[in-house]
């Protein structure tokens, strides 16, 4: 049996969309563990009598805490 050879095209139409599934996967975990790590911040701060403040960037992927 004959493999066929792909034209750049086919090629380019399995890269493509391969790539975004990885990307967004990426992005995906990358937002999880921000929230995982907020959350843990934000109990740190309470545990103190503390009131969390925070700033977020673009997608939640950019953050700046503060405990008052």
């Amino acid at each position: 049996m004959k493999l066929k050879k792909l034209t750049n095209l086919q090629r380019l139409s399995i890269i493509i969309p391969f790539s975004l599934v990885i990307a967004s996967a990426l992005l995906l975990i990358q937002v999880s563990f921000n929230n995982k790590e907020i959350q843990s911040l934000s109990q740190g701060c309470y545990d103190i009598n503390g009131a969390p403040e925070f700033e977020f960037g673009v997608l939640n992927l950019d953050y700046k805490f503060e405990c008052k």
